[in-house]
């Protein structure tokens, strides 16, 4: 059977440990990553940098509801909580009730000295693509095309445009102990994948 990548967020602080989980119904036929050199300092070698390079992941889902309209949620709402599931991870504070709450706090608490409320943040996603990328990410655009309605307009097709942006450990907080580790282990897998590519390439000249 093959494997299904999949989004992941444990980020909404109402659910706890249940997480956020978009399994990706059809694994997408070609993702596209792209490594950014971040700019160095003006002047000076011009190999100098101010950071590791951005890595972004870039593909498109395909959702469809049609085989599966016996069943209870699919059939009744096609395709609409995945695309909600997604939309929800690129909320601040996950869009949920804890975003709500903190709202109200706010409105409250707006005059007489309140301590300030903290700036929202997104939730943290973890994109599993297979057992050497696992790796916690940024949703940084999002565009649904839905294509197939049932009689009620729910969408029951639709393909999702995404693209990523993987976090490293320095984009984390110290206390995300899980984000970082896998941060971590991500990028010592590149780098035990470029060592083999040593090998590979002395094996190709071959």
């Amino acid at each position: 059977m093959t494997a299904r990548a999949m989004l992941l967020s444990f980020s909404d602080p109402v659910a706890g440990m249940v997480p956020t989980l978009v399994p990706f119904q059809y694994n997408p036929s070609e993702v596209t990553r792209v490594l950014r050199v971040a700019p160095g300092a003006s002047g000076g070698s011009g190999l100098r940098v101010g950071a590791p390079p951005t890595e972004t992941y870039t593909f498109k889902l395909e959702l469809d509801a049609l085989d599966a309209l016996d069943k209870p949620v699919t059939g009744t709402l096609g395709v609409g909580p995945l695309l909600a599931a997604i939309e929800g991870m690129m909320e601040p504070g996950g869009g949920g009730l804890a975003a709500l709450a903190g709202a109200v706090v706010s409105v409250l608490g707006g005059g007489g000295g309140a301590a300030p409320v903290p700036a929202p943040s997104l939730p943290l996603v973890i994109l599993a693509w297979s057992p050497e990328r696992i790796a916690p990410v940024r949703i940084d655009s999002y565009s649904a095309h839905e294509t197939g309605f049932d009689s009620a307009l729910q969408p029951v097709q639709a393909t999702v445009d995404l693209s990523v942006t993987v976090l490293r450990d320095r984009d984390l907080n110290a206390d995300q102990t899980l984000a970082n580790v896998m941060a971590t282990a991500y990028q010592a897998v590149r780098t035990g994948l470029a060592v083999v590519g040593v090998a590979q390439g002395l094996e190709l000249m071959t």
